[in-house]
């Protein structure tokens, strides 16, 4: 299969200037490049799209320009903003850039490792090309290559200057300028002759490849594809839960939410995710589908799903251990409890708000409260006689009832009220072994 042919069976594929380019990159050995703005310390799963993208060139033995907007990014595109954006310091840019190339790179090596392929990527800075370059030379290696007209015509200026109620500064007017400085400079210094990125800035990268014929030459190879917006069943666009963003960053939101993410995706919208954001051969995909269909009840695309793109951002062990936190929460936690790790044990604690038995002999109603699944020993006694209450998924049905050490699984348990409302309960001494054994780890 060709690159061509690939990306649309992917979904990848929306636009673009010229078939040449993919039998350009089918020949290996090329550059190309998409840009990303460090307004924030992580890269969220809507990037994901383009980076998957970039992917599927990387494996034909093309390189991976990866540009982090430490210019563009002082500015901050207007496209789809009504406000004008605030400004981020200096400092706090430059961690952001910091922390999305390691990132990158940490997506890259677990990428390598499982596919068996050297996927080649460059990090570029876009404050690089600019840094030394004074005002006249902006306005003359930039501006005299793009007009105002063009730039008018642009559906994010356009909205802003037509709307009596907001405004545009000239900061934000120039954002387009710099952008557009950024394939030429690379094609011209990088040898960087394809630009991938959102349907919604097809008109800007358009004009992009116009300026550089226009500084270049008219024969200068400049190409542009773009990718086309994802939505999923219910219209909402790819890369949102209900409280926002789903970060790449495990400082932002754990392996196993990503996990959840994913394992909460409707049947309908699996298989665009596994074409997308997997680098599954179609066949492999189309055998997750017919077994998924014998069961659907088992969720196993999900699970599939879930496991493949937790490992390519995290990590293996982070793979595994998302998805025997989830079978702990949701499957099967009596086999699972068993061959826990402390590490699982402490991620599985930091999901699910659990508490510690503080000694040996505990009254359930002592438990319910204290790990807040009861409000009071009245609730408490209530769920318990409306048989609601479960330890090891064991049911509870004595409120006098007392849980020892001897009870537990290797030192811990699982309270369960209801169906999905869990707490792990640890014997103290227990997590203080895992304490001692964490930090063990960390000396060494």
């Amino acid at each position: 299969m060709n690159l061509r042919e690939e990306l649309q069976k992917r979904d990848l594929l929306y636009q673009f200037t010229s078939e040449k380019l993919f039998d350009l990159y089918d020949q290996w050995g090329e550059k190309f490049y998409c840009g990303y703005d460090p307004t924030a310390d992580s890269l969220h799963l809507g990037h994901l799209l383009t980076i998957m993208t970039a992917v599927n060139f990387m494996k034909r033995w093309n390189t991976f320009v990866m540009l982090i907007g430490g210019a563009t990014g002082f500015i901050g595109d207007p496209t789809g903003k009504t406000d004008a954006r605030i400004f981020i310091d200096e400092a706090q840019l430059h961690h952001n850039q910091e922390s999305i190339s390691r990132q990158i790179q940490q997506f890259m090596k677990n990428l390598n490792k499982m596919t068996g392929k050297e996927l080649k990527v460059e990090f570029v800075n876009n404050y690089d090309f600019v840094k030394n370059m004074s005002i006249f030379d902006f306005f003359t290696q930039i501006g005299k290559y793009i007009t105002v007209n063009t730039m008018l015509t642009k559906e994010s200026i356009k909205k802003r200057i037509e709307d009596p109620d907001l405004s545009l500064s000239f900061t934000e007017f120039s954002y387009m300028l710099l952008q557009g400085y950024d394939f030429l400079y690379l094609n011209e210094n990088q040898d960087v002759k394809l630009q991938i990125w959102g349907s919604d800035q097809r008109g800007n990268m358009v004009t992009w490849t116009e300026m550089i014929r226009k500084k270049l030459g008219w024969e200068q190879e400049c190409y542009v594809m773009t990718i086309p917006l994802m939505l999923d069943s219910t219209w909402k666009k790819f890369g949102k839960s209900e409280w926002n963003a789903v970060w790449l960053d495990p400082q932002r939101n754990t392996p196993y939410f990503v996990y959840q993410f994913f394992m909460n995706t409707m049947d309908v919208d699996v298989p665009m995710y596994l074409k997308a954001f997997t680098l599954m051969e179609l066949g492999e995909i189309d055998q997750i589908i017919t077994e998924h269909q014998s069961s659907p009840e088992l969720r196993f695309w999900q699970q599939k799903l879930a496991s493949y793109v937790v490992e390519m951002i995290f990590g293996h062990d982070a793979s595994v251990q998302a998805e025997k936190i989830s079978k702990v929460l949701f499957g099967e936690p009596l086999s699972i409890l068993q061959t826990i790790t402390p590490d699982e044990i402490r991620a599985l604690w930091d999901e699910i708000w659990s508490t510690q038995m503080i000694w040996d002999n505990t009254r359930i109603l002592d438990l319910l409260v204290n790990s807040n699944l009861a409000s009071s020993n009245a609730e408490a006694k209530k769920l318990i006689l409306a048989g609601s209450v479960f330890f090891n998924e064991q049911k509870i049905t004595d409120i006098q009832k007392e849980i020892k050490k001897s009870d537990l699984i290797s030192g811990i348990g699982l309270l369960r009220k209801g169906k999905k409302s869990y707490k792990l309960i640890l014997w103290t001494n227990f997590q203080a072994k895992c304490t001692t054994e964490a930090n063990s780890v960390d000396k060494n």
